[in-house]
């Protein structure tokens, strides 16, 4: 590997000094102003355009002073002139020159005229045969969000995972998770998932707000496009070029949060501060060079999770353990996860056992004991930074062909939710790339790593620190048998906490104290897995794709296109997290095909095809396709259908995990990492596990049909064994998982009414396969062929049985629906409204306990009201979005999404002379408590102000 980098590195220099020397092309340079005044319009954009340039989009923007240069292949040339406020106008040019002057002529404009805007849709996003959603530069810069990446959740049909300030799971049509593996995020074609992930963690390494010049999102499958893994949809960021956007640009924001007891008022002033500061700078050396460098911090205090609510048995205000209740369990309480099932004397009316001694009755029932663990705000701090710094060389080859070479490097501290909470200290991504790009052909190579840093699994913490004062499988005999003997639950309980027997164990140790903390300190540094709660993750991929445009011939295709892509992932945990311990290494290979074309088949029809073949080391050929007809019913007036089949390849942590994270272990699904822990025969579904104790425990406190007479446990649990041998794991089971799959059908109307109003309605209907999920068993010492009953007893104590999440496929399909309606106006004096909704629901579930939760609220709106010029200098956004109540299901924890709505705005003012504004907004004014995923964070309200200087 080093020496085919080396190669590389040695012909992407050769690549760029011959671009340095490239020839001198054609120019044609000069100046946009204002009719009769001379005015300099700033901005404007000159494109150009010809049947040449039909179906591409090829031109630049004017600087501030009206300037604009452009390179120059061949002429004559055509260019169309825009700006707002003006009436368009197109220039013939028929040779070189340096010196024009194109002037604009202002447009008179009627206040009561509402019309779709140009940048808003265009004739060709009106008849596109796929739905993009689009927010382009000034989108970006008046969104009443925090940042410009939380704005996507305006969008129709977005589904997003609020994590932390910094880090939101993007999803679209169902299926959403926190950590989302089955949505895909670009930046300038690069792919910003962690490779030892295998998902993005939202724009941690991304651009900053003074870069980004356009996010595109593509709903559903587009897998024959952007590949496996493009399943449920992708996000497409592009940042600015240096040749079009130059000079000095910097952000200041501050924002108040609350992070403490949440304040029910209207507007309340956070007791925390964060700070987000952006810089970016580019410049054109010359006519063939350009560069650009961005930095950014935002530091401050997190979102806090503090949902304590108890999700084991009895209700969930239950928060600590009692007479009534000896199995609590909290959402973000770790230690406590793992119940032993026990049969314990029955309570006696509801005496304390500390007063009065029972001994044991006749009447025996059966308990789920947890011990006590810790609050998640007691083992992390809230600390949250993101530090981000990246750029760019721009060089021409030719007026059409451009090398670009980029870097960027992220670097987070923030909460996570994953199979487990996980606290990111100092994790880092960094991306390198070397690209040439025509309006005919791409290549592109780059590489992408990651660094854990101090990163910790908080859940494993809480569970090392509650077994170094004393292990489960002793805490769990001392408790069972002080109760055995009529001591009590509390005295049990508090006795078991202790270091009795003296000298060998310790007293459970309490949070704050010094033992407690220096105790954290040893345990998130350590690496070991039995004990330790560190992170190492160095893993990194290596990819390469290639795509043309190519000519066969009007008769045949408009447009065709076809191209190439590998990609290498280099796993590195030291064993840690996958099975790449010493002697082992791992690394997973795939490579695929794809092919595009359009045919115009009438001037009202218009059909897309695509098809792609994909391989990956560790799977058979696999291949997708999509057919999509788009016809025109009247001018302006589009319908589309489409059918598309989508996939996606395990990742590699669903191949190769082999990670301890204290209470379970976490493996995947390829055969010969299975094979190792020998489960076939040898262990139980944890659902039949659960299904025979709440049977047991159902009838054993049924006192209608034992009344006070003597019960026998062992009889009834004789007589429910069945249900544990069929949860004994078959001979057949894991013995390979495969891809995911997916079909989608999606008809869509879009309608621009009288040039002032676009109406859009879609509708898609999904049918998936071999659903990818984990399959929970647990293995007790002695194998349940041997004897049934021991390994019962053994799996019943977390002390004498361990549990495995395994990566498997769903057996059953399932089939999803979704209806999404949008109406969107907008004045040419700045005045939008826009409204959408969703609709999605399961038309058909299965009862597969391996199926991932849907996760996704039946009903969404978004509206947004906004004006940039409701005064020369004042302009306006106001966002309202309602998510209805739906249930979250994860390997993390189960429950209820209550139903939400929140309000966000932002004011801007602009100072001209200065090239500056100042903005100051709220997100969740209303103060609605709320959370967008079970066991997240709290999404409080908070007020920023910032200033910026010199965007564009």
């Amino acid at each position: 590997m080093i020496f085919n980098l080396n190669r590389f590195s040695f012909f992407g220099t050769l690549l760029f000094l011959f671009a340095y020397q490239s020839a001198v092309s054609q120019t044609v340079a000069g100046k946009v102003v204002q009719e009769k005044t001379s005015k300099p319009v700033a901005f404007a954009n000159i494109k150009l355009i010809g049947q040449a340039y039909r179906r591409t989009s090829f031109g630049v923007s004017a600087n501030e002073k009206g300037e604009f240069f452009l390179a120059m292949k061949t002429f004559p040339v055509e260019l169309e002139v825009t700006a707002v406020g003006y009436i368009s106008k197109k220039v013939k040019i028929d040779k070189p020159t340096t010196n024009l002057i194109i002037e604009l002529q202002p447009e008179a404009i009627k206040l009561e005229d509402f019309v779709v805007s140009a940048e808003k849709v265009t004739q060709e996003e009106l008849k596109s045969p796929i739905q993009i959603e689009k927010l382009d530069i000034s989108d970006i810069k008046n969104t009443a969000s925090f940042n410009f990446y939380d704005a996507v959740i305006n969008l129709k049909g977005v589904d997003v995972a609020t994590q932390s300030i910094i880090i939101n799971s993007v999803n679209a049509r169902g299926f959403n998770s926190t950590t989302n593996l089955r949505f895909k995020q670009f930046t300038d074609g690069m792919d910003t998932q962690a490779p030892g992930l295998g998902f993005s963690l939202s724009n941690i390494v991304g651009p900053n707000s003074l870069d980004v010049e356009l996010l595109e999102l593509i709903p559903g499958p587009t897998t024959s496009k952007y590949g496996p893994g493009a399943f449920n949809g992708v996000l497409l960021m592009t940042t600015k070029n240096p040749f079009d956007y130059q000079g000095l640009s910097f952000t200041v924001k501050g924002a108040t949060i609350a992070s403490e007891e949440f304040d029910t008022r209207f507007f309340t002033i956070g007791n925390e501060f964060i700070h987000d500061i952006s810089v970016r700078y580019a410049k054109a050396i010359n006519d063939k060079v350009a560069f650009k460098i961005n930095g950014s911090r935002l530091g401050g205090v997190d979102f806090v999770a503090d949902n304590y609510d108890n999700i084991g048995p009895g209700d969930s205000f239950e928060r600590t353990h009692s007479l009534r209740n000896q199995g609590i369990n909290g959402v973000n309480v770790y230690g406590d996860d793992r119940a032993a099932t026990m049969v314990l004397p029955r309570s006696f009316n509801g005496i304390d056992f500390d007063s009065a001694l029972p001994i044991p009755s006749e009447r025996d029932t059966v308990y789920q004991v947890t011990r006590q663990g810790y609050e998640e705000g007691q083992l992390v701090d809230y600390g949250v930074e993101n530090l981000k710094f990246n750029g760019a060389l721009h060089v021409k080859l030719s007026p059409k062909t451009e090398l670009v070479a980029a870097s960027y490097y992220g670097r987070a501290s923030a909460m996570i939710t994953g199979d487990d909470r996980i606290a990111l200290r100092d994790f880092a991504i960094y991306q390198h790339k070397l690209e040439v790009t025509n309006e005919k052909f791409n290549i592109r190579a780059y590489t992408t790593g990651q660094n854990s840093g101090d990163s910790y699994n908080v859940g494993k913490l809480g569970e090392s620190i509650v077994e170094a004062a004393k292990p489960n499988e002793d805490w769990f005999n001392q408790y069972f048998l002080l109760n055995r003997a009529g001591r009590g639950i509390t005295v049990s309980r508090r006795t078991a906490d202790t270091a009795f027997p003296r000298g060998t164990f310790l007293n459970r140790f309490e949070a704050g104290t010094p033992e407690f903390d220096s105790l954290r300190l040893v345990i998130i540094n350590s690496q070991d897995p039995d004990f330790g709660a560190k992170i190492f993750d160095h893993s990194k991929l290596y990819h390469f794709e290639s795509s043309a445009k190519i000519s066969v011939g009007k008769d045949y295709f408009q447009d065709f296109e076809m191209g190439i892509n590998a990609r290498l992932y280099d796993p590195e945990s030291n064993g840690t997290i996958f099975t790449d311990s010493i002697g082992n290494d791992v690394t997973n290979f795939e490579a695929g095909l794809f092919v595009e074309a359009t045919r115009v088949i009438n001037d009202q029809l218009e059909a897309t095809i695509s098809g792609r073949i994909d391989k990956n080391e560790n799977f058979n050929v696999v291949s997708t396709q999509r057919l999509s007809l788009v016809k025109e019913i009247k001018p302006n007036t589009f319908f589309r259908g489409s059918i598309q089949t989508g996939l996606r390849i395990p990742n590699v942590r669903e191949q190769f995990f082999n990670q301890n994270i204290g209470d379970l272990v976490l493996v995947g699904g390829l055969e010969p990492v299975v094979d190792q822990y020998d489960l076939q025969g040898n262990a139980f579904l944890i659902s039949a596990l659960d299904e025979f104790n709440n049977t047991v425990q159902d009838i054993s406190n049924d006192d209608t049909r034992f009344g006070s007479g003597p019960l026998n446990i062992n009889a009834i649990r004789l007589e429910n064994l069945d249900i544990l041998e069929r949860g004994i794991i078959r001979d057949d089971k894991f013995r390979g998982i495969k891809p995911e799959r997916i079909t989608s059908l999606e008809l869509g109307y879009r309608a621009l009414v009288e040039d002032k109003r676009l109406f859009e309605v879609i509708y898609y209907i999904n049918h998936y396969r071999n659903f990818i999920g984990t399959t929970r068993v647990v293995k007790p010492r002695t194998s349940p062929s041997i004897d049934l009953q021991l390994a019962l007893e053994q799996a019943n104590n977390p002390g004498s049985s361990t549990r495995f999440f395994v990566s498997d496929n769903a057996e059953s399909a399932i089939i999803t629906q979704g209806l999404e309606l949008v109406y969107d106006v907008t004045s040419d004096q700045g005045t939008n409204f826009a409204i959408n909704m969703t609709f999605a629901n399961i038309l058909q579930q299965n009862d597969d306990p391996l199926t991932p939760g849907f996760n996704t609220p039946p009903f969404k709106l978004n509206m947004t009201l906004g004006n940039d010029k409701m005064s020369e200098r004042l302009g306006a956004q106001i966002s309202w979005r309602f998510r209805s109540a739906f249930e979250w299901e994860s390997s993390f924890a189960d429950g209820t999404v209550p139903g939400f709505n929140t309000l966000d705005f932002q004011f801007t003012y602009s100072l001209p002379k200065i090239k500056s504004k100042v903005r100051f907004g709220g997100n969740n004014v209303l103060n609605n408590q709320q959370f967008n995923s079970f066991g997240s964070p709290e999404i409080t309200s908070y007020y920023y102000l910032s200033f910026t200087y010199g965007q564009r």
